[in-house]
C-alpha cells in the first residue's frame, strides 16, 4: 500500500500545478497573442465594381506557380480590365504560361544599379498599365471570388491610403509546416488584428496582394522612390510612403497562396531574407507584445505541462487564422519555435554584418533600413544617399514577392 501511495505521489508531482510567479509570466504572454490575433479581419465583400484595375504580376522562374493564379484570375476580371505579367528574366516557361493564358507580357530590362528585382520588375509593370487601380499580386497567389471586386471598394473607400491583403497560407508538404509561426507572427507584428481593429494607424503591408489608386502611388513615388527601389520588403518601405494601409488578412474563404513548396532549405532562406527587417518596421508595442508571446510558447513548455497544454490550445486557433497547417503542426509548435528563434537571430546577423542570402540565382543582402513612421511629404526621400547604397547591397534580389519576408 505504502508503495502505491508513493508511486501516486510521485505521479502527481510530476502534474503539479506551477507557482504564481511562473503562472504570471506565462499569462502574460499568452494574453498577449490572443490581443495581438484578436481577429484576422478579412476583405470585406463588395458588389460587382464598374472601375477597371491594372493587375500587375511580377514572376521570376514561376512556372510551377502562375497557372493558379492565372486560373483564379479568369473569373475576376471584367472588360476593360489589364492584366500585366513581367517576366523578371525568368528560365523557365513563365513568360510562354502568361501569353497562352492571354496576359500581356513584358520582358523586364537589365536590372539597373540600386534596383532590387521585384521593386523593379513592379515598376516596369507600371509603366505598361494604362488603369487608375493598380493591383500588385504575386505569382503564387491564388485569388478567391469577388476579390478585385472588394479591393477596388477598399481603394474607393480609402483613395489615399494603400490596401493590402495577407493570404492564407496553404500547406501541403511536412516541411511547409514550419511556416506555422512565421505566418502567425506576420499577422500579429502589423498591429492590424487587436481588439482596437482599424482605429490603429499602420504603415506596413502585406507583397503577395496591394492595391491604390495610381495617383496615390505617384504622389509617393511608387517603387522607383529611392527608399523602395533598393528594399528587400519594398511592401513595406511603399506602404510607409503613404497616409497609412489598410491591412486585411485572407482567411479560409479569401485569397491564399503557397510560400515554399519545395523543401526546408526555401523555408529558412526565404524568411531569413526579410524578418530582421519586418520587425525594425514594427511598432514597438507590438514587438514587446510578441517578444513576451514567444517567450511564453518557448518558457511554458519547459514549465509547466499546463502551460504547453495552454500553448497549444491557443495555436490551435490561432494558426487557423494564419493558414491550413496540419493539426500535427500545432503539437510539436516547441519545434517551430525554435527555427523562430534561429532564423530570426541568423537574418538578424545577416543584416548587422552586411552577410548575403541567395533567392532564385540572385545573391541578396538584408541590411536596409525600414523606419517605423509614416511619410511626411509624399514622394519625397528622406534619405536619398542611404537608400542608393542599400540598392547597391540588394541589387541582386529576386522579383516575385510572398508575404512580407518571401520571394522578393
Amino acid at each position: 500500500m505504502r508503495q502505491t501511495r508513493d508511486v501516486f505521489a510521485s505521479q502527481t508531482a510530476v502534474i503539479e500545478v506551477p507557482g504564481l510567479g511562473a503562472t504570471a509570466l506565462f499569462a502574460v504572454g499568452w494574453i498577449a497573442g490572443w490581443f495581438l490575433l484578436w481577429r484576422a479581419r478579412p476583405l470585406p465583400a463588395a458588389p460587382t465594381r464598374r472601375t477597371h484595375v491594372s493587375v500587375i504580376v511580377p514572376a521570376r522562374d514561376e512556372e510551377a506557380s502562375l497557372p493558379v493564379l492565372l486560373a483564379s484570375l479568369g473569373a475576376e476580371l471584367r472588360t476593360g480590365d489589364e492584366l500585366v505579367v513581367v517576366d523578371d528574366h525568368s528560365t523557365d516557361a513563365t513568360a510562354a504560361l502568361a501569353t497562352a493564358a492571354g496576359a500581356r507580357v513584358i520582358a523586364a530590362p537589365a536590372l539597373p544599379a540600386g534596383w532590387a528585382g521585384k521593386p523593379h520588375a513592379c515598376h516596369v509593370g507600371v509603366q505598361h498599365a494604362t488603369n487608375d487601380v493598380l493591383v500588385f499580386v504575386d505569382a503564387d497567389v491564388r485569388l478567391a471570388e469577388g476579390t478585385l471586386d472588394a479591393l477596388v471598394a477598399a481603394v474607393a473607400r480609402h483613395p489615399d491610403e494603400i490596401v493590402s491583403v495577407q493570404p492564407h497560407h496553404r500547406t501541403e508538404r511536412t516541411h511547409e509546416q514550419a511556416s506555422l509561426l512565421f505566418n502567425v507572427v506576420a499577422l500579429m507584428g502589423c498591429g492590424a488584428f487587436t481588439p482596437a481593429g482599424e482605429r490603429v494607424a499602420t504603415h506596413v503591408a502585406f507583397g503577395p496582394v496591394l492595391a491604390c489608386r495610381r495617383v496615390a502611388y505617384e504622389r509617393a513615388g511608387g517603387h522607383a522612390h529611392p527608399e523602395v527601389r533598393a528594399a528587400v520588403l519594398e511592401d513595406i518601405a511603399l506602404a510607409q510612403r503613404f497616409v497609412r494601409s489598410r491591412l486585411f488578412a485572407g482567411g479560409a474563404r479569401g485569397p491564399s497562396f503557397r510560400m515554399y513548396p519545395r523543401d526546408l532549405g526555401q523555408v529558412i532562406e526565404g524568411w531569413t531574407k526579410g524578418i530582421a527587417i519586418g520587425f525594425d518596421a514594427t511598432p514597438w508595442w507590438a514587438v514587446l507584445a510578441v517578444a513576451a508571446w514567444v517567450a511564453s510558447l518557448a518558457g511554458g513548455v519547459v514549465s509547466s505541462p499546463w502551460f504547453a497544454f495552454a500553448s497549444i490550445a491557443q495555436l490551435a486557433v490561432l494558426a487557423r487564422r494564419a493558414g491550413a497547417f496540419r493539426w500535427w503542426a500545432v503539437i510539436v509548435y516547441p519545434l517551430w519555435t525554435a527555427v523562430l528563434v534561429v532564423v530570426l537571430a541568423r537574418s538578424t546577423w545577416a543584416r548587422r554584418r552586411g552577410g548575403d542570402v541567395t533567392w532564385k540565382g540572385r545573391a541578396l543582402r538584408p541590411d536596409q533600413s525600414v523606419r517605423t513612421s509614416p511619410a511626411t511629404g509624399a514622394g519625397e526621400p528622406s534619405a536619398p544617399a542611404a537608400g542608393e547604397a542599400a540598392g547597391g547591397a540588394a541589387g541582386d534580389e529576386a522579383g516575385g514577392d510572398g508575404t512580407n519576408t518571401r520571394s522578393r
